[in-house]
């Protein structure tokens, strides 16, 4: 294998079967993008999701079940379970990627936890960082994550401020507290 630096990235040569390599080559047609980017894509998830998943105890789940599942939740049952678990899974995954609990980091476990369940546009203003998470689940489901964040938020006294909640996306911001 050879690996040589270059402006912050690696040129990685490595070997994969070719029927692989011929399956990520029309994925990356699909998407418009270079395999260069695919891999890159791979990578990353796997550094910051795959790789814990097992040891967190993270199950595959179609979003229909899900909607499904919380569509059948009462408010009261929703909070409880959100208040339980909204500062654990971020938590563990914040303290298995990095090495200290800072806003930072705190910011990227929150993408990258959003991430399984859609697209995530977040984006940072004037110490504001905005979450959109784009979910298709059901609104009782952005209930949900609106409560798990808050109890997040709240046991680490920082201010969260809801901007949109519906069917398809809960959107949120989080002030730094520098």
């Amino acid at each position: 294998m050879t690996v040589e630096v270059v402006h912050k990235s690696v040129n990685l040569s490595t070997r994969i079967d070719k029927i692989v390599y011929d399956q990520l080559v029309e994925d990356a047609t699909k998407k418009g993008i270079s395999i260069n980017s695919l891999m890159n894509s791979i990578a990353k998830h796997h550094i910051t999701w795959k790789r814990y998943a097992d040891e967190i105890g993270f199950v595959p789940i179609t979003k229909r079940m899900l909607g499904k599942i919380f569509k059948y939740l009462d408010e009261e049952d929703m909070e409880k379970i959100a208040k339980d678990l909204g500062g654990t899974v971020p938590k563990e995954l914040l303290f298995l990627t990095y090495d200290k609990m800072n806003f930072d980091n705190l910011m990227q476990i929150l993408e990258i936890n959003a991430l399984r369940f859609g697209v995530v546009k977040h984006t940072e203003s004037e110490g504001i960082h905005s979450l959109n998470i784009h979910h298709g689940i059901s609104e009782n489901f952005s209930h949900f994550l609106a409560s798990a964040h808050k109890s997040l938020v709240d046991d680490l006294s920082l201010k969260l401020t809801i901007t949109n909640s519906d069917k398809n996306m809960l959107c949120f911001d989080i002030e730094d507290p520098k």
